[in-house]
């Protein structure tokens, strides 16, 4: 079986300990892979603009699977292959429910990350991630006064929400009314840092939509990931690859188990299977 494209996470899977660039073994067997023809497709939760630098740097990476499989996107011309995404109304239902309490939360739509001015002018007052440092200080961020009535009046729909720090008086809270809002769906446990998606998102749909574009079958891709967000994809493709440090359950259900994330377990994986070394 020839792999024709290869669907890779980032975080826990490609990235060095800072989240931001992949080492130098990682990245050459990447581009060694993109030298033999194969797509080399990122496959994260992250949005259209936050993407590794080298990643953009890249420009034979032109298709991109983001937010979670919210938005499949060809990033050279702009053109969204696939989206499935809350309407206008419902993500300015869901803000509501976080907007005025002082969280830091980045709302992605359109393939950008938005920030609450509240928060965004004041971000030494909150847990802002390491890794989104980078992000902050390139300026990538669109800084809105209420979400709810942004993305309503642009009548822009939200692919995903990530909120951290949150207050513990308000974590039972936002979670019942996540829950409870019937279109969204929080994939993480109760607890500070919460991330919630469209309900109803099947993570694979995309993938085939862009497979179909690419001409190329299921059993022709690797797909390479470390948790719950790329179980789907793992499952479905020819070779599915877990990365050392994946949950024990990922592990059982992949093709393969490769090294952890700060071992370069993606080389190891496209070495094995795409250069034959």
């Amino acid at each position: 079986m020839r792999i024709k494209a290869v669907l890779l996470d980032f975080d826990g899977t490609t990235l060095q300990r800072d989240q931001v660039f992949i080492s130098v073994r990682n990245m050459y067997a990447i581009r060694k892979a993109l030298d033999r023809g194969v797509y080399i497709i990122p496959s994260t939760g992250r949005a259209e603009n936050m993407q590794p630098p080298q990643i953009e740097a890249e420009k034979r990476i032109r298709y991109y699977i983001t937010s979670g499989g919210t938005r499949v996107v060809d990033h050279s011309t702009g053109e969204v292959i696939y989206q499935e995404i809350l309407t206008p109304e419902d993500s300015a239902g869901i803000c509501r429910i976080f907007e005025e309490k002082q969280i830091y939360t980045e709302i992605a739509s359109g393939g950008k990350i938005y920030l609450e001015r509240e928060v965004a002018e004041h971000l030494e007052r909150y847990p802002v991630p390491s890794h989104h440092v980078w992000f902050i200080e390139a300026g990538r961020q669109i800084v809105i006064e209420k979400p709810s009535e942004y993305f309503l009046n642009h009548g822009m729909g939200i692919e995903k929400v990530n909120m951290y720090g949150i207050p513990e008086k308000l974590q039972q809270e936002i979670y019942d009314q996540v829950e409870n809002s019937g279109v969204a769906h929080i994939t993480d446990p109760l607890g500070k840092d919460m991330q919630f998606f469209p309900r109803g998102l099947d993570r694979t749909r995309g993938i085939e939509k862009l497979l179909d574009k690419l001409g190329i079958a299921m059993d022709q891709v690797m797909s390479i990931g470390d948790s719950v967000l790329d179980a789907d994809a793992i499952r479905a493709s020819g070779v599915g690859v877990a990365m050392g440090n994946a949950p024990s359950w990922l592990k059982e259900q992949a093709d393969f188990v490769t090294a952890p994330y700060d071992q370069d377990g993606v080389a190891e994986a496209i070495e094995k299977f795409i250069l034959g070394e």
